[in-house]
Formats: C-alpha cells, sequence, structure tokens
C-alpha cells in the first residue's frame, strides 16, 4: 500500500509542472524561469541533505558527473520544455514527457551495459511512434508547423532524459538519489546564471502573482518533493514499479491544463495519448526493466 500512496504522490507532484511551466511563461523567460526553479530547489535541497545527514558530495572525483547530469537532466531538457510550451497546451506537453521511457530504453541499448532489447520493448517503441504520429501531424496541418516545433523541442528533452538516465545508471549507482540530485541541481543553477543574463536580460518583465507562485510550485513540488517521493518508490518496490509514474503524469496534466488553462484536446490527441501510453505499459510487462529512471522532469 505504501508502494502505491507513493507512486501516485510522485505523480501529483509531476502532473501540474506543465501547468506550472505554461502559467510562468507568460511573465518570466525560459532560462530565468528554471534558473529560479533550480535555486530554490538547491536551496531546500541542501537544507533537507543538512537535516537528513545524507553524507558528502566528493565533489573533488564526482564532479564531471555531476556537471553531465545537471545538464542533461536539468538545464537542457526543462529549457527546451518551457520553449516548447510557448508552441503547445501544457496537456500535449505531459502526454509527450512519457514517451521518456521510450527514449531511455533507445539509449541505453546503444550506450548502456548489456541492455537486452526484448519483444516487449521493441513493440512499446513502435506503439508509442504511432502514438506521436497520430498527434503530430494533424498539427503540423492546422498550425501550420507552429505546434510542431513545440513537439519536437519536446521529444529533445525527452531524449535529454533518456541520455541521463543511463548516464547516471551508469556512473552513480553508489550515491545516494538525494545526494546525485542536490549536485546536479546545484550545478545547472550555476550554469543559468550566465544563461539567463544573457539571453533574458532585454525581456524581463515584473512577473505576476500567479507566475511567482507557479515557479516556486515549481521549485517545491515538482522538482524536490517530487524527486524525493519517486526515490521513495525507489526505495521500497525498485525501479520498475517507480516507472509506472509514466503512466500517471500525462494523465494528471492533461486533467490540470483541460480544468485550470481550459486547454482542449482534439480526438487525435486522446487517441494519442493512448498509443503512447500503451507502448510505456507493454515496455513495463517485460520481466525485467534495468532502468533506474529520473525523470522530469518534468517535468
Amino acid at each position: 500500500m505504501k508502494n502505491l500512496i507513493f507512486l501516485v504522490l510522485t505523480a501529483v507532484c509531476w502532473g501540474p509542472s506543465y501547468l506550472f511551466i505554461k502559467i510562468g511563461i507568460t511573465a518570466v523567460p525560459p532560462f530565468t524561469l528554471v534558473l529560479i526553479r533550480m535555486s530554490l530547489a538547491a536551496l531546500i535541497l541542501h537544507i533537507y541533505c543538512k537535516l537528513k545527514k545524507t553524507g558528502g558530495f566528493y565533489w573533488r572525483q564526482q564532479w564531471k558527473h555531476y556537471l553531465i547530469l545537471g545538464l542533461t537532466l536539468n538545464v537542457f531538457p526543462l529549457c527546451l520544455i518551457c520553449y516548447g510550451e510557448m508552441y503547445i497546451s501544457s496537456s500535449i506537453a505531459g502526454i509527450i514527457n512519457s514517451t521518456t521511457l521510450i527514449f531511455t530504453v533507445i539509449v541505453a541499448y546503444f550506450f548502456g551495459s548489456q541492455e537486452i532489447l526484448s519483444k516487449h520493448k521493441i513493440m512499446g517503441m513502435i506503439t508509442g511512434i504511432i502514438g506521436l504520429m497520430v498527434i503530430y501531424f494533424p498539427m503540423l496541418v492546422d498550425d501550420e508547423g507552429s505546434s510542431g516545433i513545440g513537439i519536437v523541442l519536446l521529444l529533445l528533452s525527452c531524449l535529454c532524459y533518456g541520455i541521463g538516465t543511463v548516464y547516471v545508471r551508469k556512473h552513480l549507482k553508489k550515491v545516494k538519489g538525494p545526494t546525485v540530485l542536490t549536485a546536479q541541481v546545484t550545478i545547472a543553477t550555476l550554469i543559468l546564471l550566465p544563461c539567463a543574463f544573457i539571453f533574458d536580460r532585454h525581456h524581463l518583465t515584473m512577473p505576476t502573482l500567479e507566475a511567482i507562485l507557479g515557479i516556486v510550485g515549481l521549485a517545491a513540488i515538482g522538482t524536490v518533493l517530487g524527486f524525493l517521493s519517486y526515490y521513495k518508490v525507489i526505495e521500497l518496490a525498485g525501479s520498475t514499479y517507480a516507472s509506472f509514474t509514466s503512466l500517471l503524469v500525462p494523465i494528471f496534466a492533461m486533467l490540470l491544463g483541460t480544468i485550470v488553462l481550459h486547454e482542449k484536446l482534439a480526438f487525435n490527441h486522446y487517441l494519442g495519448a493512448f498509443f503512447i501510453l500503451s507502448g510505456v505499459l507493454v515496455m513495463n510487462s517485460a520481466k525485467k526493466i534495468k532502468i533506474d529512471s529520473l525523470q522530469s522532469t518534468h517535468q
């Protein structure tokens, strides 16, 4: 029962991330939004690690690994999601993000250690790709390609998550989850600071209270509470069980986008979501899925 509670809690934390981003980017430029999110998350996580005494970070030995994770699991994907949501709704962003597991399996097969591409995984990938096409092609025609750009950016963010997930599994298996998360978020903050100054300094305006609350929600709920809950699921039930969050997060993202932002989804969006989530479910039905996923990131 405890496994299920933390699994649902993780999805509840990650699902609203796309809603918070959609609200935040209306008033805050992407690099600045991600910088504030990472800064707040880093502060909260350092306090958490201090109180919980999670152990040393071993910066001298591990800094290169933390740097790569900060880029692949935070800077690149989160900025891509922010730019992507300028073109597509938060609901569709949540649906597309569920393809992270598919990208993780592909990256693990080519660059991981002895990752077997089973029949279940191949079937799941094909089903997921069909779902993407069902969503993608009608949008290319209807919106003259603008929504298509958003989907491509979201897919690139999922690829980044896949790379980061395989990398952390290969190089930092022995380091505690909260320690890795705190280190990578800290480095991401340092990287984003000059980026925000260079790219966003001419676009800054006074953010609305709604945007500020959205960014705080992203940091506290989407990043800190979401990941700590996710690590608890892995601790209690393993990474395969934890990867079922890929099925739950899009549902919460769609519900919140529809209810709060009044986003409208067409029939092909629901059909595409069905294929994508079915693909993820098929991949999870394999006897062994050896992936220690560290998702959205998104969300």
